[in-house]
């Protein structure tokens, strides 16, 4: 039922008319292929050129990178739902690199996350970054000051986690997204019973 509930919001995402600024390829095609029951949805922020080409979010380095984040924390993809904040690509250089979304492609998206995660129904969101986590906390919030910790916001379970491309830009992070991992798969298995 989730399932094709997910494909007809994904057919209305891909055929979206509004006018943000992000690039409109890729709107509606990159979605998660693993199972829409597990609970536990992890929020990204955007996909980027990769991902608009295998249509799967997360792929790439930073995909990379998540996967061998999520085995650190006893997961797999098959454990978790991936989704974006922004369903389109947003881009600079005239589409030949990846930017973070700005806050009006946020905004113009949040009526499609609003409804993917009433389909979805999470016992927990997993954040990951500082444009995931703004959509619980607000503009004003830091994944420094709240990564590695479940919070509660609006009635609803979030953990938030640094993205796994901070770790690419930023080596210091490595360690600090491994333990922030290896926290949430203690916290998951003591709190949601997969």
């Amino acid at each position: 039922m989730k399932s094709k509930a997910l494909q007809e919001l994904y057919v209305k995402i891909a055929n979206c008319k509004c006018r943000c600024p992000g690039e409109r390829k890729g709107a509606g095609l990159v979605r998660d292929r693993y199972n829409p029951d597990t609970g536990v949805v992890f929020l990204g922020e955007a996909p980027g050129g990769e991902e608009v080409k295998q249509g799967v979010p997360f792929v790439g380095q930073a995909g990379r990178k998540l996967d061998s984040y999520l085995e650190l924390a006893g997961l797999s993809r098959k454990d978790v739902f991936i989704i974006n904040s922004v369903k389109c690509r947003p881009t600079k250089n005239e589409g030949r690199a990846n930017r973070k979304p700005t806050g009006c492609e946020v905004k113009a998206c949040a009526h499609w996350l609003e409804q993917e995660l009433e389909i979805l129904s999470p016992r927990v969101i997993v954040t990951l970054g500082d444009v995931a986590l703004r959509k619980f906390g607000g503009s004003k919030v830091r994944i420094g000051n709240y990564h590695g910790q479940p919070l509660v916001w609006n009635q609803i379970i979030v953990f938030p986690l640094y993205h796994p491309a901070a770790a690419i830009y930023r080596r210091a992070l490595e360690d600090v997204i491994k333990e922030d991992f290896i926290k949430l798969g203690r916290w998951l298995k003591q709190n949601i019973k997969q």
